[in-house]
């Protein structure tokens, strides 16, 4: 039995003409999957090219031939997942109804919810308190925050959704 040594990846090199022909194909593919009436064409094959470009460079492509759109492919209908996903979240407002003015809210009622904001944050977990007082009140970075508590960019998404979750269940709990 012999062991077969593979060579480590080697960064794809990108001229303007490559990127441009692969750019015109991942438009085609956004357009025929979300549609020709999205406005967010342009941004959804933009970040599909940024990623496979970091990819590339940080040679996390396995198969570094010329042939590299199955990867490309992949990266694509991720983007556009992730796409729909944040828009099932985040609907579209829509531009023919009006907004309501909410108007000036009483200082009692202000207070009131103040109250059970700090009610709810008393409630969590010393890092869930922290993350999100410094996502939301303090307006810190996603980078920044990761930094601070040592975690990658997907244990902060978890413990964000997490935290997200238990102050809106203090949040319910005390406010009623």
């Amino acid at each position: 039995m012999t062991s077969s040594h593979i060579a480590p990846p080697i960064p794809i090199e990108f001229d303007e003409p490559t990127l441009e022909r692969l750019r015109l194909k991942l438009r085609y593919k956004v357009l025929y999957h979300v549609g020709h009436n999205c406005p967010d064409v342009d941004d959804l094959v933009q970040e599909t090219l940024t990623r496979f470009v970091r990819a590339s460079q940080k040679n996390q492509i396995r198969n570094n031939s010329e042939e590299f759109g199955a990867f490309v492919n992949g990266v694509c209908r991720n983007v556009i997942l992730e796409y729909r996903r944040r828009m099932r979240r985040e609907p579209m407002a829509d531009s023919e109804s009006q907004v309501k003015d909410p108007g000036v809210r009483p200082d009692a009622d202000i207070l009131e919810m103040r109250q059970a904001i700090d009610h709810g944050l008393a409630e969590l977990a010393e890092r869930d308190r922290a993350i999100l007082g410094r996502l939301y009140l303090e307006g810190k970075e996603k980078e920044e925050i990761c930094r601070e508590w040592g975690l990658t960019d997907a244990q902060f998404r978890v413990v964000l959704f997490r935290a997200k979750d238990r102050f809106r269940k203090a949040w319910s709990g005390g406010s009623t």
